[in-house]
C-alpha cells in the first residue's frame, strides 16, 4: 500500500490523550479481551436453546457464531466509555460521510462482486445445492443481519479503535495499518485448514490492509465495512463451507477447508480482493 500523506483524511475523532497512548491502547486491548470472553460465553449459554428450538442444526449454529458478535461489541463499547469518555458511533467518522459514503462504495462493488463470483470454478470445487430457494429465501434477512452484526464488530475493533488509535500514535503506515491487518489476519487462522491456513491468513491480512487503505483514505468507515458486508454476504449466504457458517448458504463447496484443491484459486481470491478494492477506491474519489 502507498504511503498516506500526514494530512489524509482521519477516520475518528481526535484522542484525548495526546498522542494516543500506548499503554492505554494496549490496556483497552485487554479489557475488550476479557469482557468479550466473559459476554461470549454468556451468549452461548443464553441463546443456544431457544436458536436451535426455531432453525434446524446447520443454520442454528451459523447464526449463533454471527449474532454472538454482539458480545465483542458490547465489549468495545464498554471499553471506550470507561477508557476514553465515548462510544462506537464516535469511531464511524462523520455521519455526513459515513452514510454517503458506504452507499455509494456499496454500489459501485456490488456488480463487480456479482461478476466475480459468477467466475468458473474448478471441477472439483464446483458447488452443491445446500438449501432449497423458498427456506434460503426466508432465512436471508436473518442471515445479512447477522452479517452486517459480525462486520461492524471487527470493523469497530480493528480499523474503527485500533488502527486510528495506531495512527495518532505513529506517522508510517507500516505501523498503523500494517499492524492491525497482521493481527486481523491471524486472528483468522484456523486449524481445521491444515495446509491451506497460512493462505487463510494472507487473505484475511490482505483484507485488513484493503479495509485499512479504504478507511485512511474516506475519512470514515463507510467504506470499509460497505466492501467487508458484501463480501462476506457473498462467502456465507451464497457459496460457504460445509461447516457452522456454512448454514445459511444457497450453496456449498464439495471440500473442506483443508482440501488441497482450494489452492488453486487462492490468487483468484486474492486478485478478486484487489479488484474489489480498486472499485470502491473509485467510488470514495467521486
Amino acid at each position: 500500500m502507498p504511503r498516506m500523506s500526514p494530512d489524509a483524511p482521519h477516520p475518528t475523532p481526535s484522542w484525548d490523550d495526546a498522542p494516543a497512548a500506548l499503554w492505554r491502547t494496549g490496556l483497552g486491548l485487554c479489557l475488550f479481551v476479557i469482557l468479550y470472553a466473559l459476554l461470549l460465553s454468556l451468549w452461548f449459554i443464553a441463546a443456544t436453546p431457544p436458536v436451535a428450538q426455531l432453525l434446524p442444526g446447520p443454520a442454528a449454529a451459523t447464526v449463533l457464531m454471527l449474532f454472538s458478535f454482539v458480545a465483542a461489541l458490547l465489549a468495545l463499547e464498554l471499553v471506550l466509555r470507561v477508557l476514553h469518555g465515548r462510544g462506537l458511533v464516535a469511531l464511524t467518522g462523520p455521519a455526513g460521510l459515513f452514510w454517503p459514503q458506504l452507499l455509494r462504495v456499496a454500489l459501485h462493488v456490488l456488480p463487480v462482486a456479482v461478476v466475480l463470483t459468477l467466475l468458473p470454478l474448478p471441477d472439483a470445487l464446483t458447488p452443491v445445492r445446500h438449501l432449497d430457494l423458498a427456506p434460503w429465501l426466508s432465512r436471508l434477512p436473518l442471515a445479512l443481519a447477522g452479517v452486517a452484526v459480525q462486520i461492524a464488530a471487527e470493523e469497530f475493533l480493528f480499523r474503527g479503535y485500533l488502527q486510528s488509535r495506531l495512527r495518532a500514535r505513529f506517522g508510517h503506515p507500516v505501523l498503523w495499518l500494517g499492524l492491525p491487518a497482521l493481527l486481523f489476519g491471524l486472528l483468522h487462522f484456523d486449524p481445521a485448514g491444515g495446509d491451506n491456513a497460512p493462505w487463510f491468513v494472507l487473505y484475511a491480512t490482505l483484507f485488513g490492509l484493503v479495509a485499512g487503505d479504504l478507511t485512511a483514505r474516506s475519512g470514515s468507515l463507510g467504506p470499509a465495512m460497505a466492501l467487508h458486508f458484501l463480501n462476506n454476504c457473498i462467502a456465507l449466504t451464497v457459496t460457504s463451507f460445509p461447516d457452522e457458517l456454512g448454514g445459511l448458504a444457497l450453496w456449498h463447496l464439495p471440500v473442506r477447508p483443508d482440501d488441497p484443491a482450494l489452492q488453486a484459486v487462492i490468487p483468484l481470491e486474492l486478485g478478486s480482493t484487489l479488484v474489489l478494492w480498486l472499485a470502491a477506491r473509485v467510488a470514495i474519489r467521486r
